[in-house]
C-alpha cells in the first residue's frame, strides 16, 4: 500500500538530469516541492517516447480507457505486482504503457485505530526513490478532455517497512529505467527491496490531512514515541 508520498527536492533540474529526461520548459517552471502528495493529485512521471524519456504530468489513480467515471481512480491508486498481468484493469497498461514515479519518501501508518500516526520511509542519504507505475489515458465522453493517469505498482514489504505494513511501493533502481520502460520482461524487476534500504522516522499527523502539504508535515510531533518493531528511525 502508498497513499501518500512526497518529492521534496527544491530543484526540479536536478531529478530531470538524474533521471536523464526530457521536459517542456513550461511544464519544468509549473514545478514545486511537495510534502504530502494524495490520491487525485496531479504528479510527474518518467515514460518513453519513441526511445526517449520524457517526464509529463499525470494524475494519481488509474482510471481505465474502459471505465465511464474518473472516480473510479480512488479506487486504483495502486496495483499488486504479482497480479499485473492477470487483472484486466492493468493487463494491457502492464504490456504497453509503463512508468517511472519519482519521489523521495512515502508514508505509512502505525498505532490503533484513532491514534495512528504517520511514519516517513525514505532512503538514508536521500536520494531519488524510482516507484514502478502503469499509466493510461481517458478520455472524459461528456467534455471531451483526456486525461492521463497512473497507478504505483507494490510489492511485498521489507524491512523496516514489514513493521507496520506487509506492501510498499515496488522501487526500481537508475540501471533498470529502460528495462521497466520497455523490456520484455518487466515483471522480474518487481521485487521487495533489499532490507536496508529505507529508514523511516516519525512524521507530522498534519500528513493525515491532504489539505496539508509542506514542510512540516515531515517534523515529528512533540508526543510521538519510537514504535515498536523493527522501525529504524532517524
Amino acid at each position: 500500500m502508498c497513499g501518500r508520498f512526497t518529492l521534496t527536492i527544491h530543484q526540479f533540474e536536478s531529478v530531470v538530469e538524474a533521471l536523464e529526461a526530457t521536459i517542456e520548459a513550461a511544464l519544468l517552471e509549473s514545478y514545486r516541492p511537495r510534502f504530502n502528495i494524495a490520491p487525485g493529485n496531479e504528479h510527474w512521471m518518467v515514460r518513453s517516447e519513441e526511445g526517449r524519456r520524457c517526464i509529463v504530468p499525470a494524475r494519481w489513480g488509474l482510471v481505465p480507457r474502459w471505465a465511464k467515471d474518473p472516480s473510479v481512480g480512488y479506487k486504483m491508486i495502486n496495483a499488486r505486482a504479482e497480479t499485473l498481468a492477470e487483472r484486466p484493469a492493468y493487463r494491457d497498461a502492464f504490456l504497453k504503457r509503463r512508468c517511472v514515479l519519482p519521489a523521495d519518501g512515502f508514508y505509512e501508518w502505525h498505532g490503533d485505530k484513532g491514534q495512528r500516526r504517520p511514519i516517513w520511509f525514505h532512503r538514508p542519504d536521500r536520494p531519488l526513490l524510482l516507484m514502478a507505475g502503469l499509466y493510461e489515458g481517458w478520455q472524459d465522453p461528456d467534455s471531451g478532455e483526456c486525461r492521463t493517469t497512473f497507478t504505483i505498482i507494490t510489492t511485498a514489504a521489507s524491512p523496516p517497512v514489514a513493521a507496520i505494513h506487509p506492501r510498499m511501493p515496488a522501487l526500481l533502481n537508475r540501471e533498470s529505467i529502460d528495462e521497466w520502460l520497455q523490456g520484455d520482461r518487466p515483471g522480474e524487476l518487481l521485487q521487495p527491496a533489499p532490507p536496508g534500504t529505507l529508514i523511516g522516522r516519525p512524521a507530522s499527523r498534519r500528513v493525515n490531512s491532504p489539505a496539508n502539504d509542506d514542510p512540516a508535515c515531515l517534523e515529528a510531533d512533540d508526543d510521538e514515541a519510537e514504535p515498536t518493531g523493527q522501525l529504524s528511525l532517524l
